[in-house]
């Protein structure tokens, strides 16, 4: 793997803090009754899209091992999944178990995932 320049490890860092504390304020809005399912969820999508950057369309669209060596991060992937998985909770409080479970189902995917690359140095 190319060696990052401190500045990308510094942005990524970054993001890093950033969606994991996305995470956090999602999950307590959850369980709050001031934000509907559906403004969880589009919080939750804006906040992969700034996780993943411009290739988040084509992250979405592979498979999760591929993504997951396209990202080249197991934190970044990691809250990846956390990220779909506070979207899975929205949608199954929304009413859409079906959507639900297939986000679960990616975000589980994209875990394992994650613990590769963790272990992989």
């Amino acid at each position: 793997m190319p060696l990052r320049s401190r500045n990308q490890d510094d942005y990524i860092e970054r993001l890093i803090r950033q969606a994991a504390e996305a995470v956090r304020r999602l999950r307590e809005r959850l369980t709050g009754a001031a934000s509907s399912s559906a403004e969880v969820v589009a919080a939750a999508r804006a906040a992969q899209g700034e996780l993943l950057g411009g290739e988040a369309g084509l992250l979405q669209q592979v498979d999760a091992a591929t993504a997951a060596w396209m990202v080249r991060d197991a934190e970044r992937v990691r809250l990846w999944a956390e990220l779909l998985r506070v979207e899975a909770a929205a949608h199954r409080q929304g009413g859409a178990a079906d959507v639900a479970d297939r986000l679960d189902a990616r975000a589980e995917a994209l875990a394992a995932a994650a613990a590769r690359l963790a272990d992989e140095g």
